[in-house]
């Protein structure tokens, strides 16, 4: 008799989601489109300068609130 393995969709999906990312990443490198790693970490150095900020004030604002209700 043979033996199954349990099928795990989830496990699956991901497989196949990492197969198309891992494709898509091989045709931007061969369209030449993929960008460089300078540019990549500009642009996250721009989103960190635009976003922390708000991400600072939204957390202060949350912890004061948290703390009025626990007074």
């Amino acid at each position: 008799m043979a033996k199954f393995e349990k099928f795990d969709s989830r496990e699956h999906i991901r497989g196949l989601v990492e197969a198309a990312r891992q494709i898509q990443i091989e045709e931007l490198i061969r369209a030449a489109k993929m960008p460089s790693p300078d540019q990549v970490l500009a642009a996250i150095e721009e989103t960190r300068q635009k976003y922390r900020p708000l991400i600072l004030a939204a957390r202060q604002k949350s912890a004061v609130s948290k703390f009025n209700h626990s007074v």
